[in-house]
């Protein structure tokens, strides 16, 4: 019974999730997610069954990948001045739940986990039956939007950014 209520919760939250300003609800069931953007993946189940292709994008509300290639659906667009219309293919989401990471080393999917190296820093691992155990390495970060570093007329002045402004308690009774 408390599952379906927090089911129940979950499903209420995603239905108010298009409204501004709601906060998520945490959920203690869901796991952590080990598939990003840039991803090598293989589909398990549904019509793409067996075929492998590329994280293009996440959606981690609603629990969905988008493969590059994969999963595409027939989207009808009505002719306007400025377009001309016509049937496009459109990539449809596949739940992340049927989708797995593939082994760099055998080229088979496989499970995977979290380990630290020496040096501290946390790795994706292969494991199960046919895992190779190789470490999965993370497709390079890619911002959407470039960041702007020109220096401008809004900026603040270094000499005023490195100003002392605030002594502390102790220097103010001394």
């Amino acid at each position: 019974r408390e599952r379906e209520r927090e089911r129940r919760r979950e499903r209420l939250v995603r239905e108010r999730d298009n409204e501004m300003g709601r906060r998520q609800i945490f959920n203690k069931w869901k796991r952590p997610w080990r598939v990003i953007t840039g991803d090598k993946v293989y589909v398990r189940t549904g019509s793409e069954k067996t075929k492998t292709g590329v994280v293009t994008s996440v959606d981690r509300n609603r629990e969905r990948v988008y493969v590059e290639g994969l999963n595409l659906k027939k989207k009808h667009v009505r002719r306007t001045e400025e377009h001309p219309g016509g049937i496009f293919l459109v990539p449809a989401s596949i739940h992340y739940s049927n989708v797995s990471l593939i082994d760099p080393e055998t080229g088979l999917p496989t499970r995977t986990s979290y380990r630290y190296l020496e040096d501290g820093t946390k790795v994706r691992v292969a494991q199960g039956s046919r895992a190779s155990g190789a470490i999965i390495p993370s497709p390079p970060f890619q911002r959407k939007k470039e960041r702007v570093t020109e220096v401008g007329p809004k900026c603040t002045a270094e000499s005023e950014v490195n100003k002392v402004t605030y002594r502390g308690f102790a220097a103010s009774v001394i």
